[in-house]
């Protein structure tokens, strides 16, 4: 197996024995100066990532708040501080406030900031001379103010992407493990030593060095079958378009089923349900590959490569809040579903047209016809009021037909007969063809000249490779007598009369 050396070429060496310095500078000096760089630069990487993480996390956790007010509280609400409060303490934690190590301990609770944001904003509401207690300028100005914090948070995420790759593209010394580094297990000591280790980590209250972030994760991408549905994919698929929350909380557990392909995977099952005449599974598959296509449109938006997971949620939160649970503007929520409504009647008119262009080929059915100009088939009745044992057999074999083929063959008509075979499978179609025999229901009338013409019709029937095989049963007695004949198949009877000289 060939060894790949590239990752030494992320080693971040800082004693290079072979570095070239002034011949007036001590090298060890050099050495330990640039040792000590490269600590410096790797703490404060560690530090500004651990401060724009929590920055970003602060304030999405801030702008949930918001955005919840917003879509719920009335412009009469907005101003009224007491309002504002209950509602907070009533939908969010209270207590929640940031808790990372370079976070100041005195920092107050996330309601109680969007608390002092409504003090501020009412405060620059009378700077600019506007009314404070009205409550459409404040919802102008929580506007004005979330769109600034989306910059900033998106400089921010932008900046935190860079740093990850910067850290991951280095080795540093805390990122080596040792493996195969033992030869014999001692059990018992290696119990006490795990003891001794969970006890002094329990004492110790130094911090340890943040690691690596967690590598990227994938989309779920086929890229040899585009047709191709991951089994959680056609999961999400089967969720009714009605179970709104529902949806929401798979894709949370599922994000990686988001990616172009599934949702277009998804999309061109519609086809095929709506091809099969399954047209409610057709639009409920075309409004959960809508939901992938709104959420990852808005994910897109972002530029991220690949699957950052606290991203992706915080999209198909924010997505599910503004378009289904905004209760004061469902304007999104119409938009949504006139877009679902769209795509499900360009879908049934292309599958009409597809049915018309291309007609259903190769679909067997079976289909009663006369192999033979001479002959016609005809649709003999059973005697429903003779106690005739043979009768009786046949009126036997008649009930055990579907209705809808006793109503066809009750009016004596091959065509109507036909209609009922052409709506069955084969499979189906074979089993009436042998109560059809066992009654004797399907009968064919010939005009034969004489003995030797009715062999040759048995044996071209015999002969035949389709749906009717005859055999015959009779035997004439004379060319001057009008002998009645049958030859029977597993489809019809066939009636000889009106032998002639």
């Amino acid at each position: 197996m060939p060894i790949d050396y590239s990752k030494w070429d992320k080693i971040e060496l800082s004693d290079d024995s072979d570095i070239e310095v002034h011949p007036n500078v001590d090298k060890r000096s050099f050495i330990r100066w640039k040792q000590q760089s490269i600590h410096e630069e790797r703490a404060k990487r560690n530090n500004d990532i651990k401060n724009l993480e929590f920055q970003v996390n602060m304030n999405g956790r801030l702008n949930q708040r918001v955005d919840k007010m917003l879509a719920n509280l009335k412009d009469a609400d907005l101003v009224d501080r007491e309002a504002v409060r209950k509602f907070l303490n009533a939908n969010f934690d209270k207590t929640e406030k940031g808790e990372e190590d370079n976070v100041d301990p005195n920092m107050p609770p996330y309601n109680e900031m969007v608390e002092d944001l409504f003090e501020q904003l009412e405060i620059n509401a009378k700077k600019v001379g506007a009314n404070p207690k009205d409550g459409a300028v404040i919802r102008k100005l929580i506007l004005e103010h979330r769109q600034k914090i989306d910059a900033v948070t998106k400089q921010a995420k932008e900046k935190l992407s860079q740093l990850y790759k910067e850290k991951a593209s280095l080795i540093s010394s805390d990122d080596i493990r040792t493996g195969f580094d033992k030869g014999f297990v001692n059990k018992k000591a290696e119990a006490e030593n795990a003891a001794a280790k969970a006890l002094t980590s329990t004492q110790s209250s130094a911090p340890s060095e943040p690691s690596l972030p967690a590598p990227p994760l994938n989309f779920v991408s086929f890229e040899d079958d585009v047709m191709e549905l991951a089994p959680q994919t056609k999961a999400f698929g089967q969720i009714s378009p009605d179970n709104i929350q529902g949806s929401e909380s798979f894709l949370l557990k599922n994000l990686q089923i988001m990616s172009e392909q599934q949702k277009d995977a998804l999309m061109m099952s519609a086809f095929e349900f709506e091809m099969e005449g399954y047209s409610k599974q057709a639009y409920q598959v075309i409004h959960q590959s809508e939901l992938i296509s709104y959420i990852r449109e808005i994910y897109d938006m972002k530029k991220i490569p690949y699957l950052h997971v606290g991203e992706l949620t915080e999209v198909v939160k924010m997505f599910f809040l503004k378009v289904f649970y905004n209760r004061s503007n469902n304007q999104g929520k119409k938009s949504f579903l006139d877009s679902v409504q769209a795509k499900f009647e360009h879908v049934k008119k292309r599958v009409k047209v597809m049915q018309q262009e291309e007609p259903q080929e190769g679909v067997e059915t079976i289909q009663l016809k006369s192999l033979d100009d001479s002959t016609e088939l005809q649709v003999n009745l059973p005697n429903f009021d003779s106690k005739d044992p043979e009768e009786i057999k046949k009126q036997n074999a008649f009930k055990k037909l579907p209705l809808k083929m006793q109503n066809a063959i009750k009016t004596q008509s091959l065509d109507a007969i036909n209609e009922v075979f052409a709506e069955m499978p084969v499979e189906e179609g074979e089993e009436i063809l042998e109560i059809f025999n066992e009654g004797s229901i399907i009968g064919i009338n010939a005009l034969l000249e004489d003995e030797g013409e009715f062999q040759q019709l048995q044996e071209k029937y015999q002969s035949d490779a389709g749906v009717n095989k005859l055999e015959a049963e009779g035997q004439a007695e004379s060319h001057d007598t009008e002998p009645t004949r049958s030859v029977n198949d597993p489809q019809t009877e066939i009636s000889t009369a009106d032998v002639v000289d």
